[in-house]
């Protein structure tokens, strides 16, 4: 692809129909039109502060149609957002805002005012007066911080107008309708908002809980919405957990942000054949996404479910087994882990990957979580994946101390786990060194903001 909009607000302005719902959530709704004319208004409130370009403001919020406002109304401020979640643990929240540089935010109405050393622009509190202007820089977003602080990375305006074009050309059917259920914090929102925003579409926000699965099943019940994106694991659970009537009407469902097992591939089509699936792989260097797969029922049957090929206008390469990628929606080149190859800037993602002959990509793990078990070498994720679909297990996660494995299991029933037949269902897929030293029944696997499981929390509690 080498035809796409040179900023994001070229694909979001003006409003494709000033009547039509943009936004709704739990308290309410906004048309395109007050979409609008409330994040100009939130720029002129910026402006008057003399935040100028490429200045990071914070979007403090919960995920909500004000979260929205703020982040176009910083776009249009020629500023960059950085966006932190109004429900994170307070000393996440703090040093989210301290590590951006900002000196002011943008607010959700009513919301306390918690982070200190900002000047705080109430979203429900705004001039009358509209700014427009366009800056290089998009948002910042941080890591998980699974491995250490999170780290802070800047996406430029045409990296995102890149990313969210190509969504437009690789996916058949546009946005009616997109259950959003990622916090504002993490990158997997960005491809909900700004797709559904350049398709005219309806962002339908169930909750402020990423994860409240109940109240997603309510609002596609009511809004029959068309897309949906989740975690693999989330995603599994809502099948699980009886919520497929609800979602039968969706035309496109896409899971991201871990490994996607076989069996969820498998479960999907038994409970809603006419919805097509779609695995993407994208780290938040290169604008949410990089390859896709359209899932298909074989996949099911296969080891792995791949990752696919790259998007259209991004090139890939694996060196040493490491993917590396590059393109139009590498991030700032200061806050990647860079490698050139041949003189051109890639970002070296860790992510351990084979290609096939025809240019399939399959996800093997991470470098660092690389495991060398008597003699043979394993990837944590593909021990979690044999855990997990175990008979008796709803969701399992591995931790890893002094050489050992331990495996976290969550029974589908509480109290009952017949441990033989989880290692016997293990002993059918892998070498005996995958086997866990340990198998220990949670009621819940630990979690970070962003839903995907906490290995360091887990590593400590193999080391007791």
């Amino acid at each position: 692809m080498t035809d796409y909009p040179g900023h994001i607000l070229d694909l979001v302005e003006p409003p494709p129909a000033s009547g039509r719902t943009a936004i709704l959530d739990r308290t309410g709704t906004l048309t395109y039109a007050e979409l609008d004319t409330l994040s100009a208004a939130t720029a002129a409130a910026l402006a008057a502060r003399g935040i100028g370009e490429g200045d990071p403001v914070v979007v403090h919020a919960r995920l909500s149609r004000w979260a929205v406002v703020g982040m176009l109304g910083v776009l249009r401020a020629g500023a960059r957002y950085v966006p932190v979640d109004a429900l994170f643990p307070p000393n996440r929240q703090r040093h989210l805002a301290q590590a951006s540089g900002a000196t002011v935010a943008v607010a959700e109405p009513g919301l306390p005012q918690r982070l200190p050393g900002l000047a705080y622009v109430d979203l429900g509190d705004l001039p009358g007066e509209r700014v427009a202007r366009r800056g290089h820089l998009a948002y910042t977003c941080f890591t998980s911080g699974s491995t250490g602080r999170p780290k802070g990375v800047t996406v430029s305006a045409a990296a995102l107008a890149y990313s969210t074009a190509a969504r437009i050309a690789v996916y058949p059917d546009p946005v009616r309708a997109f259950l959003l259920c990622s916090s504002i914090s993490f990158d997997s929102s960005v491809a909900g908002i700004y797709w559904t925003l350049a398709c005219g579409g309806t962002l339908v926000i169930p909750s402020d809980r990423a994860a409240d699965l109940v109240a997603l099943g309510r609002a596609a019940r009511r809004h029959r919405p068309s897309h949906l994106l989740l975690l693999p694991s989330l995603y599994s659970v809502a099948l699980r957990g009886g919520l497929a009537d609800d979602l039968a009407g969706l035309s496109t469902v896409i899971v991201a942000g871990e490994a996607c097992p076989p069996a969820l591939v498998g479960e999907h089509y038994r409970h809603l054949p006419a919805t097509r699936l779609y695995n993407e792989y994208g780290p938040t260097e290169h604008t949410v996404w990089t390859t896709m797969h359209a899932c298909t029922p074989a996949d099911a049957e296969g080891r792995t479910v791949p990752i696919g090929r790259p998007i259209p206008g991004t090139t890939v390469r694996v060196v040493d087994d490491v993917l590396h990628v590059t393109g139009p929606g590498l991030a700032e080149l200061d806050t990647i882990a860079r490698h050139d190859i041949d003189g051109v800037p890639y970002h070296r993602t860790g992510d351990l990957v084979t290609r096939r002959e025809d240019g399939v990509l399959h996800w093997l793990g991470r470098e660092d979580d690389q495991l060398k078990l008597g003699g043979v070498r394993l990837e944590r994720a593909e021990v979690e994946h044999a855990l997990a679909t175990a008979p008796g297990v709803a969701a399992a996660a591995v931790g890893v101390a002094g050489g050992q494995l331990v495996g976290y299991v969550t029974p589908s029933e509480p109290g009952q786990l017949d441990r033989g037949a989880v290692r016997r269902h293990i002993l059918s897929s892998l070498p005996a060194a995958a086997l866990p030293a340990r198998l220990v029944a949670v009621d819940a696997l630990p979690t970070h903001p962003n839903g995907k499981i906490d290995h360091a929390t887990l590593d400590r509690r193999a080391a007791t």
